[in-house]
This record gives structure tokens, sequence and C-alpha cells, in this order.
């Protein structure tokens, strides 16, 4: 199975949004963007393009934590998202080192990007870089985007984000001004097998998360029953 990534190259975002517009059309969460809550959206900083969407790690710490396995990584690249699944948690916006998952308290559920894994599925691009009017995204095989990255940041001096934070990720990002100053987490730079340990360390938690989140989720549902319970029978 072919495994797939992005590279973004902030030198050729304009800002327009045009991604994040886009990608509440594909998926239809207005409701969600009207409060704030995006799956991608560019905000403009003074030093450069930030640029908040799921990074869809290698190794992610947020479906290692999950305790119902709401998070998944695929083989072929995306972090995936069940909102099935989901009972509210939260534990994988704690964990993300790049903060990015934001929860719907409204919905009890989740917002972040799966990489359009309808549509890649299809053989399609992901929505934002189909419609990008500069071409700052790209998609194709990881290790084709990755190499494409590498030769870009030598040839125009530019900084890489992504190809090895948190043991690399399949969203590479391109700037002119550290990645950092322009919005973008501090995260540390390791090595695969460092980032997989980690993975593996916050997947011990698991079950104690899921007891936690379980029990909660009870008491809450059985306090809705009982106040429904007693309006009928005023």
């Amino acid at each position: 199975m072919k495994e797939y990534g992005i590279l973004l190259d902030t030198t050729y975002c304009t800002g327009c949004n045009t991604c994040g517009y886009r990608c509440v059309q594909e998926f239809r969460y207005h409701e969600q963007a009207a409060q704030g809550l995006f799956r991608t959206f560019v905000k403009i900083n003074d030093d450069g393009m930030y640029h908040k969407r799921c990074m869809h790690c290698l190794d992610p710490q947020c479906a290692a934590v999950c305790p119902v396995k709401a998070m998944t990584k695929s083989e072929y690249g995306p972090v995936l998202y069940s909102a099935e699944t989901c009972i509210g948690c939260e534990a994988c916006v704690n964990a993300c080192p790049f903060s990015v998952p934001q929860f719907d308290r409204a919905k009890s559920k989740i917002v972040k990007c799966s990489m359009c894994a309808q549509r890649t599925g299809e053989g399609k691009q992901p929505a934002c870089v189909e419609v990008c009017p500069t071409g700052a995204l790209q998609f194709d095989e990881y290790k084709a985007i990755l190499a494409q990255a590498r030769a870009r940041a030598t040839k125009d001096k530019l900084k890489t984000f992504g190809a090895e934070e948190n043991g690399g990720t399949h969203l590479i990002v391109l700037t002119r001004a550290d990645a950092v100053a322009i919005g973008y987490p501090k995260v540390e730079k390791v090595k695969k097998a460092k980032a997989k340990k980690a993975s593996m360390e916050a997947g011990l938690a698991a079950p104690a998360l899921a007891a936690l989140a379980y029990t909660g989720f009870k008491k809450f549902t059985e306090r809705k029953e009982r106040i429904a319970s007693e309006k009928e029978g005023k």
C-alpha cells in the first residue's frame, strides 16, 4: 500500500484561506467553523503563515492514548478519527504535542483533519490541495514529498518542520523564518524509534483513561435520564 504525505511551502502561501473554506464545504461543518473550530486554517503572523492542521505523525500519541481507538493510524499516512466511537474524554487533545485536536463541547466530538481519506481512497487529492491557488500545497507519496521538501529547503535556504519533529510526520512544512517564530509549536526533534517508545508509554495509560472516561460518561447519561424522568413526572 502506498504511503502519502502533504508538502506545505509557506513561501507560496498568500493566507487566502481558500484551503480552510473548501475544507468546511467538503465536510459540512459550518456550525463548528462558526465557533472557530477548523480542520485547517491559516493564521497570518508578522513573520509568516501558520497553518493549524493535523501533522499526521508517523507514531501519533493521540492514537496511543485513545481508550476506545477512536483515533487510529492508517497504513497509508493519515491519522483517522471516528466520531461514532469517540466518548469525548479529550485524551487526544492533551496528548498531542502539536495541539491539533479541537474539542467541540456542544457535540462532545473532536475536530481534526483526516487528510481527506474519503477522497484519496478514490484516487483524488485532498480538497485543500486541489483548490490551493498558488501551489503551496502538494500531495504525493510520502517519500517523494520528503525528498522534494529537502531539495527545496537546500535550494532556497528554507527551514523544514515535521520531517523530524516528534519522530516525523506526514505533513512537511517549509518556512523562511523559524517555524516556532511564525506560530508552530516547539516540538522536540526525535528519531522515529524514540517517538514510537513515547507513544507506547503514553498508551499504557489508556486502560485507566478508559475506566475514567466511561465512568464520567455513565454518570452524565444517568443524570440526563433522571432529569428527563423528573420533568415527565411534573
